[in-house]
């Protein structure tokens, strides 16, 4: 029994020591493995050419590259990059008055074509929308009062005819001395008359708008036909009303004329102002007419009205646009944007040539052939300029188009493959 005690005691001994073996081994086999990991770690690094974390400021203390601040180019580069210059103002930078406005035509190219003689209508060659061009025929009446002007202008003509023979005949003989005095005086008067007679009878067929050249066709049997008179379009345009129909009667002076003809190709947009906003409109100031489709056509005011509307109680400020692509349809209305003339006036700079730069508000201001970024301190905000409030002066040049492809270089250039210095 002895014998066997002790054998149970030796075996748990030997269980201990082989368990504690074991742990002994486990704990090298991981210490071993975290040794050899940071060490190829560290030999990494170093032979990426990175310091570790920690050593990261000790080439550069400030913890930032080395940055570029301007960029040379040659004349082709700045056009390809589109580089415009212009110059710092002062002007408001966010005051706008909007208004309702309508489009018009421009009175100054419409002519309204009517007939100076009463006469029936015997032929119309144009209608509504027709597109006419100077010198046009446009319809062509008969007319008995027309008839007896070119009459009597025919008369005249020909009574001028007859007494010039007589005068001469007389003045031969008076400076012979054959004839008396009194005879040329009175070949001489009836001369005259003759004259008068047919300068009157000029003037009335000038009054029915029979010109010199149709004067001397009336006497051609084919085209000098004495009751027609041809209705012609003064200007180029289009038809834009018609009161003319085969065989009606046309009384001299009607209240509607025959033909209304328009140019379109340029235009008047009235915008109507209330009250409040007269002393904020001025002549010359710039404006916006906006479309329907957001669409924006630049324009400038061309006259202010010097006094308030009876009929409407508002103040109106013309525009005279050019509208050559047929956008402004006359009588559709639009909104107009005007600038306020009593907003603050502020040094400004265009809003396309702010840019940002390493996290700073920069312009790009030209040096000889270079162009530099200079900080600049921003105010107040609007769609078309900024406040300039430090960083600019009145007057200085600076780049308003191509900003953001002059930046686009610099950057570039930062990185080995611009113009940058």
């Amino acid at each position: 029994m002895t014998l066997t005690y002790e054998r149970g005691r030796l075996a748990l001994f030997l269980a201990a020591c082989s368990a504690a073996w074991s742990l002994a081994l486990t704990g090298c086999g991981d210490a071993a493995p975290g040794e050899l990991s940071h060490s190829h770690a560290d030999e990494n690094d170093h032979a990426d050419g990175h310091a570790p974390l920690g050593e990261a400021g000790e080439s550069d203390p400030s913890g930032h590259a080395d940055s570029h601040t301007d960029i040379a180019l040659t004349d082709a580069e700045r056009d390809a990059l589109g580089v415009v210059l212009g110059a710092v103002s002062r002007g408001p930078v966010d005051g706008w008055v909007e208004l309702p406005g309508e489009v018009r035509f421009d009175e100054n190219r419409i002519a309204l074509v009517s007939a100076p003689v009463e006469g029936v209508i015997r032929d119309v060659f144009a209608s509504v929308g027709d597109q006419v061009r100077q010198g046009d025929v446009l319809a062509v009446l008969d007319s008995r009062e027309l008839a007896e002007a070119k009459a009597a202008y025919l008369s005249t003509l020909a009574s001028l005819e007859l007494v010039r023979p007589e005068f001469e005949r007389e003045r031969e003989l008076f400076d012979r001395g054959v004839s008396t005095e009194s005879r040329f005086q009175t070949a001489r008067r009836a001369l005259e008359e003759a004259r008068i007679a047919v300068r009157s009878a000029q003037y009335q067929l000038d009054a029915l708008g029979v010109d010199e050249t149709a004067r001397d066709a009336l006497a051609d049997p084919e085209t000098g036909a004495l009751s027609r008179y041809a209705l012609i379009a003064p200007m180029d345009g289009v038809i834009t009303e018609r009161h003319a129909v085969r065989g009606e009667f046309a009384e001299a002076g009607d209240v509607e004329p025959t033909f209304v003809i328009a140019d379109s190709r340029q235009v008047w947009v009235d915008a109507a102002i209330y009250g409040p906003d007269m002393l904020r409109v001025r002549q010359g100031a710039r404006a916006r007419i906006r479309l329907a489709d957001a669409e924006q056509i630049a324009s400038v005011v061309s006259f202010v009205a010097p006094q308030i509307g009876e009929a409407t109680r508002t103040g109106l400020a013309r525009l005279i646009v050019d509208n050559a692509d047929g956008r402004l349809m006359p009588g559709a209305f639009v909104t107009v944007e005007l600038e306020d003339a009593a907003a603050a006036q502020s040094l400004r700079a265009p809003a396309s040539a702010i840019q940002m730069l390493e996290g700073e508000t920069v312009v790009f201001v030209p040096e000889g052939d270079r162009f530099e970024a200079r900080p600049v301190r921003l105010g107040r905000r609007g769609p078309d300029y900024v406040e300039i409030v430090s960083g600019l002066a009145l007057g200085d040049a600076l780049v308003v188009e191509g900003a953001f492809a002059l930046k686009a270089e610099l950057q570039k250039g930062e990185f080995g493959d611009g113009h940058a210095h």
